[in-house]
């Protein structure tokens, strides 16, 4: 354990209170939500419970829970402080290097630091480690207990429960908002009177340009459920009825196109089994110029259908995409059996921004839904595509990650399957948007697929066969 400090010095009565601590130690010029969620974890004669919905960026880590922790080490002997967060990561990455950084600001107090672990001269000590077992925080006790849990939103509801049975003197939970459901929103929707409450915007942090906040609104739109969460520190409604492309954008789309530009080509594949459309779309430039349909219970029949198109449209297999969940996989082998290995696609793989988005297909839905918005896509009137596009719900998880309805979901509200919009929505994204979601893995046969016979470690993470 590195010592960071030797001796050990006796506080100042006046810089006592965790505002006038950051300020006198660590020479923190304090914004105002930061001194009024620091006022109320000082806390006076009593238990304190502060919990802060921040927008991103905010400075919730490095200027309030780390000062927070080291505070109340200092503050008070043989006190123990517990930072937690939904993930090691946080904990590791985020909390702890601003402990460690303001720890060596500390002069006099005989304080020892190693990579999550701190101790002082007084008996006081600070613990950083997540976990997922409630029975983790069993047994953490102390006159004085501080629990500080960063990011609360990606906490489950049983390490909150665990927490409350430590009962802690202080607690601090801070986290940009996720969805409405999760302990951390019934904090600030059901438990109000147990808490004193903090609500932080963009426009509250003068270290957030305005230039960066309008950059978000052009990238997303005002509308957009991350800019609630990003920038006004709101929660994501979880609204079933949310959709992920309105009619009215559609609409607009349709009756504003944008001048044809662009020679590059690009053609997306859905599969199709049960009698659902096989679809392809074919792109150039900014025009989904052609979309092809039929339907053919022989999967093999369709694969030669696939082909005779390609050839037809004149298209290279370096310009064809095609998701390979589901039935995709089995087709994928079996064009690549015959001479077509085009680039193959996880939808329900890991998104290019993993913090925004549940998996690449809801990443591609929502880059499809901002270029239809900012009319920079020419679509074609297609009556069948319209309805697919439009009628998709979308929602958000407790950690604010936005998700798609699942075919299923939609089958069972009476819905086809959006074969020709996830086609157009492939063909739309793939120069610039697939290129580094392309997956390599060892590939089982057809047979094997369709006789349930292949390991299923064969798969990248995220697909299934579901055929």
């Amino acid at each position: 354990m590195a010592e960071v400090t030797t001796k050990t010095k006796k506080l100042d009565p006046s810089v006592t209170d965790l505002e006038n601590f950051s300020r006198e130690i660590f020479g923190m010029d304090l914004y105002q939500w930061q001194i009024d969620a620091m006022k109320a974890i000082t806390g006076r004669g009593g238990k304190s419970r502060v919990a802060v919905r921040a927008a991103n960026g905010s400075g919730k880590t490095t200027c309030l829970a780390a000062p927070a922790a080291l505070w109340h080490a200092l503050i008070y002997p043989n006190s123990i402080t517990i930072t937690t967060s939904g993930v090691y990561r946080q904990v590791k990455e985020q909390m702890w290097p601003c402990i460690r950084s303001l720890a060596a600001k500390v002069k006099g107090w005989g304080i020892q630091v190693n990579q999550t672990d701190l101790v002082t001269s007084t008996g006081s000590r600070i613990i950083g480690f997540s976990t997922d077992d409630p029975g983790r925080f069993e047994g953490w006790h102390a006159d004085n207990l501080m629990i500080i849990i960063d990011e609360a939103k990606t906490v489950n509801d049983g390490i909150f429960e665990a927490v409350a049975r430590c009962q802690p003197t202080r607690q601090m939970v801070i986290s940009s908002p996720g969805g409405t459901s999760g302990e951390f929103y019934r904090i600030f929707n059901k438990q109000q009177h147990l808490w004193s409450l903090h609500k932080v915007t963009s426009y509250d942090c003068p270290h957030i340009s305005k230039e960066w906040i309008e950059e978000q609104f052009e990238r997303w739109g005002r509308d957009h459920p991350l800019i609630k969460s990003m920038v006004f520190g709101e929660f994501m409604e979880a609204d079933d009825e949310r959709l992920v492309i309105p009619w009215a954008t559609w609409d607009n789309a349709i009756a504003n196109p944008p001048r044809k530009s662009g020679k590059d080509v690009s053609c997306g594949v859905d599969f199709a089994g049960g009698g659902d459309e096989n679809a392809m779309a074919i792109r150039r430039g900014n025009k989904v110029e052609k979309i092809v349909t039929w339907r053919d219970r022989d999967t093999m029949a369709s694969v030669g259908r696939f082909i005779m198109e390609f050839k037809k449209e004149g298209l290279k297999e370096d310009q064809i995409y095609c998701d390979v969940g589901g039935l995709g996989l089995p087709m994928a082998d079996a064009l690549a059996e015959a001479g077509w290995n085009i680039h193959r696609v996880n939808f329900g793989g890991r998104a290019q921004d993993p913090d925004a988005f549940v998996n690449r297909s809801a990443e591609m839905w929502f880059t499809m839904a901002r270029l239809l918005e900012k009319c920079e896509i020419i679509m074609p009137d297609d009556e069948v595509l319209a309805q697919q596009l439009t009628q998709r719900r979308c929602s958000a998880n407790k950690n604010g990650k936005l998700n798609l309805e699942s075919k299923s979901e939609m089958k069972a509200r009476g819905l086809s399957s959006p074969d020709r919009a996830d086609a157009v929505v492939m063909a739309v994204g793939a120069k610039g948007q697939l290129d580094d979601m392309l997956m390599e893995y060892v590939r089982p046969s057809l047979d094997e697929v369709l006789n349930g016979s292949f390991p299923e470690d064969s798969l990248p993470d995220g697909m299934d066969v579901g055929l």
